[in-house]
């Protein structure tokens, strides 16, 4: 190549060339040729003194990832600029070489090149992998293996789970945009590039749910050279192999729990004692429940492949180092830690400070799509059922104040428990004798009486305080009030008429 000079396609030198080979003849028109990181001898001999053929000839290469062509002139006239313009545009390299070099002088040393190239990608990548493989074998661990990653990119590097999780960083790394941005699938061993990062999918085969992801921090969005992509072919596989130890050590810790769980919500308190007894589950710091339901469930929710699920896995797993966390029945169930000695009310301060821990991190990830409640703590774990049914019946609500952050059942135990009451349908006709014309009124007119003399009864009859809390004028409050009067045939002025007509009112609204 020494006699070689370049003519054209200058953006293109960075180009890898894979392959080396001679052209001397194409067929026109046809796409389906594919050359990706070919590199061609020719002579044009097959195109003559044709430009256009010529040009189409540069266009076809390159569409069929061509990445740069050896000219040999002297069979055909030298090139036109149209041909050299289509080389710079496309960014294909053309070089000239005079027609006295043979084509085995080239070809022997370029293959030679690559192929040696090629051999200390291998080597090099061998060593990377050899060195973790004797870490792992010493029993270093999911952390020691990112580490030593991390020392040979020269970069920050981290190892996430399918839902997001966390496993293993090589400093206080922050996954959490990343892990918002996580492609739905990568097929293992395949490396995709984003914004801020290389990703790698860790998984044993192909076709099969990845484990989790190798993500390297790359800010300046720079692709992986050769080598890099050899290193992360090779970490992947070890490190697929410790993310998955680690993964079933949790599951395999998470199960029984699970188990003991739906004996007890089936009511087989016996047989969860029992289970709990041969399994030797530590139950001594299980004593409150935390459901978390998606706003609109989706065909998606509760997988742990979307970006939303994967952010409250996260955010729990943050909050604390070893959670017993799992789906259930469409939904996520959280045991949180609490000191066996702390009393109900420290459990509850405890559990609600967790909570806004994890509420924090869901909004800074931009993922607060979920409503979240928890039971009230009880006094052993024999009891925990009562706090799981707690945060049903809270979700159950569907109360505005779940969107906005952590609803605990005590804040709202007597919406609850109006609620049901409400639903029964001795309660259900009483309620339609007291307040059933009232309530008929604002279905058909679309008003809020019921809920105007509620918060006037719960304002301790005060106008100034209800209108306040309704956010209307006073001089509105007092026409809605009068409407009532009008509507009721009066209102009671005996403290028992007045409790009956306020606890119809709740039960009213309460029931819907």
């Amino acid at each position: 190549m020494r006699q070689g000079r370049l003519l054209a396609g200058k953006k293109g030198l960075s180009n890898i060339v894979s392959h080396v080979n001679v052209l001397e003849a194409v067929t026109e028109n046809d796409d389906r040729w594919e050359f990706r990181n070919h590199l061609f001898l020719t002579t044009f001999n097959f195109a003559g003194n044709d430009t256009n053929r010529q040009v189409e000839l540069i266009r076809q290469l390159r569409r069929g990832g061509c990445v740069a062509v050896v000219f040999q002139v002297g069979l055909v006239a030298p090139l036109l600029p149209a041909v050299l313009r289509a080389a710079d545009e496309l960014s294909l390299p053309l070089f000239e070489l005079p027609l006295s070099v043979d084509y085995a002088d080239i070809l022997t040393p370029l293959i030679c090149a690559v192929q040696g190239e090629d051999g200390y990608l291998v080597r090099e990548a061998n060593l990377v992998q050899q060195e973790l493989l004797k870490e792992m074998l010493n029993g270093g661990g999911l952390s020691s293996l990112v580490s030593l990653l991390a020392g040979h990119f020269q970069k920050s590097v981290a190892v996430v789970d399918d839902r997001g999780v966390l496993y293993a960083s090589s400093d206080d790394w922050a996954a959490a945009d990343v892990i918002a941005h996580l492609p739905q699938y990568v097929a293992p061993g395949k490396t995709v590039v984003r914004r801020s990062a290389w990703i790698t999918a860790l998984g044993r085969r192909a076709g099969i749910p990845s484990e989790g992801y190798l993500i390297v921090n790359s800010p300046d969005a720079v692709p992986p050279s050769a080598l890099e992509a050899a290193m992360l072919d090779q970490g992947a596989a070890l490190l697929t192999l410790e993310l998955a130890k680690l993964r079933v050590a949790d599951e395999t810790y998470a199960e029984p729990f699970r188990t003991w769980m739906g004996h007890l919500l089936a009511g087989d308190f016996e047989t969860a004692r029992l289970f709990a007894s041969a399994q030797s589950l530590d139950l001594s710091s299980v004593r409150v429940a935390v459901m978390f339901q998606r706003v609109q469930p989706s065909q998606d929710s509760g997988t742990p492949g979307d970006a939303e699920t994967r952010g409250a896995w996260q955010a729990i797993y943050t909050t604390e180092k070893k959670p017993l966390v799992f789906e259930w029945e469409g939904r996520l169930l959280w045991l949180p830690s609490v000191a066996p000695s702390a009393s109900l009310e420290d459990a509850r301060v405890a559990v609600d400070a967790q909570l806004q821990q994890v509420w924090s991190r869901l909004i800074g990830n931009g993922i607060a799509v979920w409503r979240i409640a928890s039971g009230a703590p009880v006094e052993s774990a024999a009891l925990l059922h009562q706090s799981v049914q707690d945060a049903q019946a809270v979700l159950a609500l569907d109360s505005p104040e779940l969107v906005n952050g952590p609803v605990a059942y005590g804040d709202v135990a007597l919406d609850i428990l109006f609620r049901q009451i409400g639903l029964q349908p001795a309660a259900q006709r009483w309620v339609e004798n007291v307040v059933g014309r009232l309530a008929s009124h604002d279905r058909l007119q679309r008003s809020d009486l019921v809920l105007t003399l509620e918060t006037f009864f719960d304002s301790g009859q005060s106008h100034k305080l209800a209108a306040h809390r309704l956010g209307i004028h006073p001089k509105t409050l007092k026409y809605r009030l009068d409407k009532i009067e009008q509507i009721m045939g009066g209102l009671p002025t005996r403290d028992g008429a007045q409790f009956a007509l306020h606890f119809a009112l709740k039960l009213s609204r309460s029931a819907g």
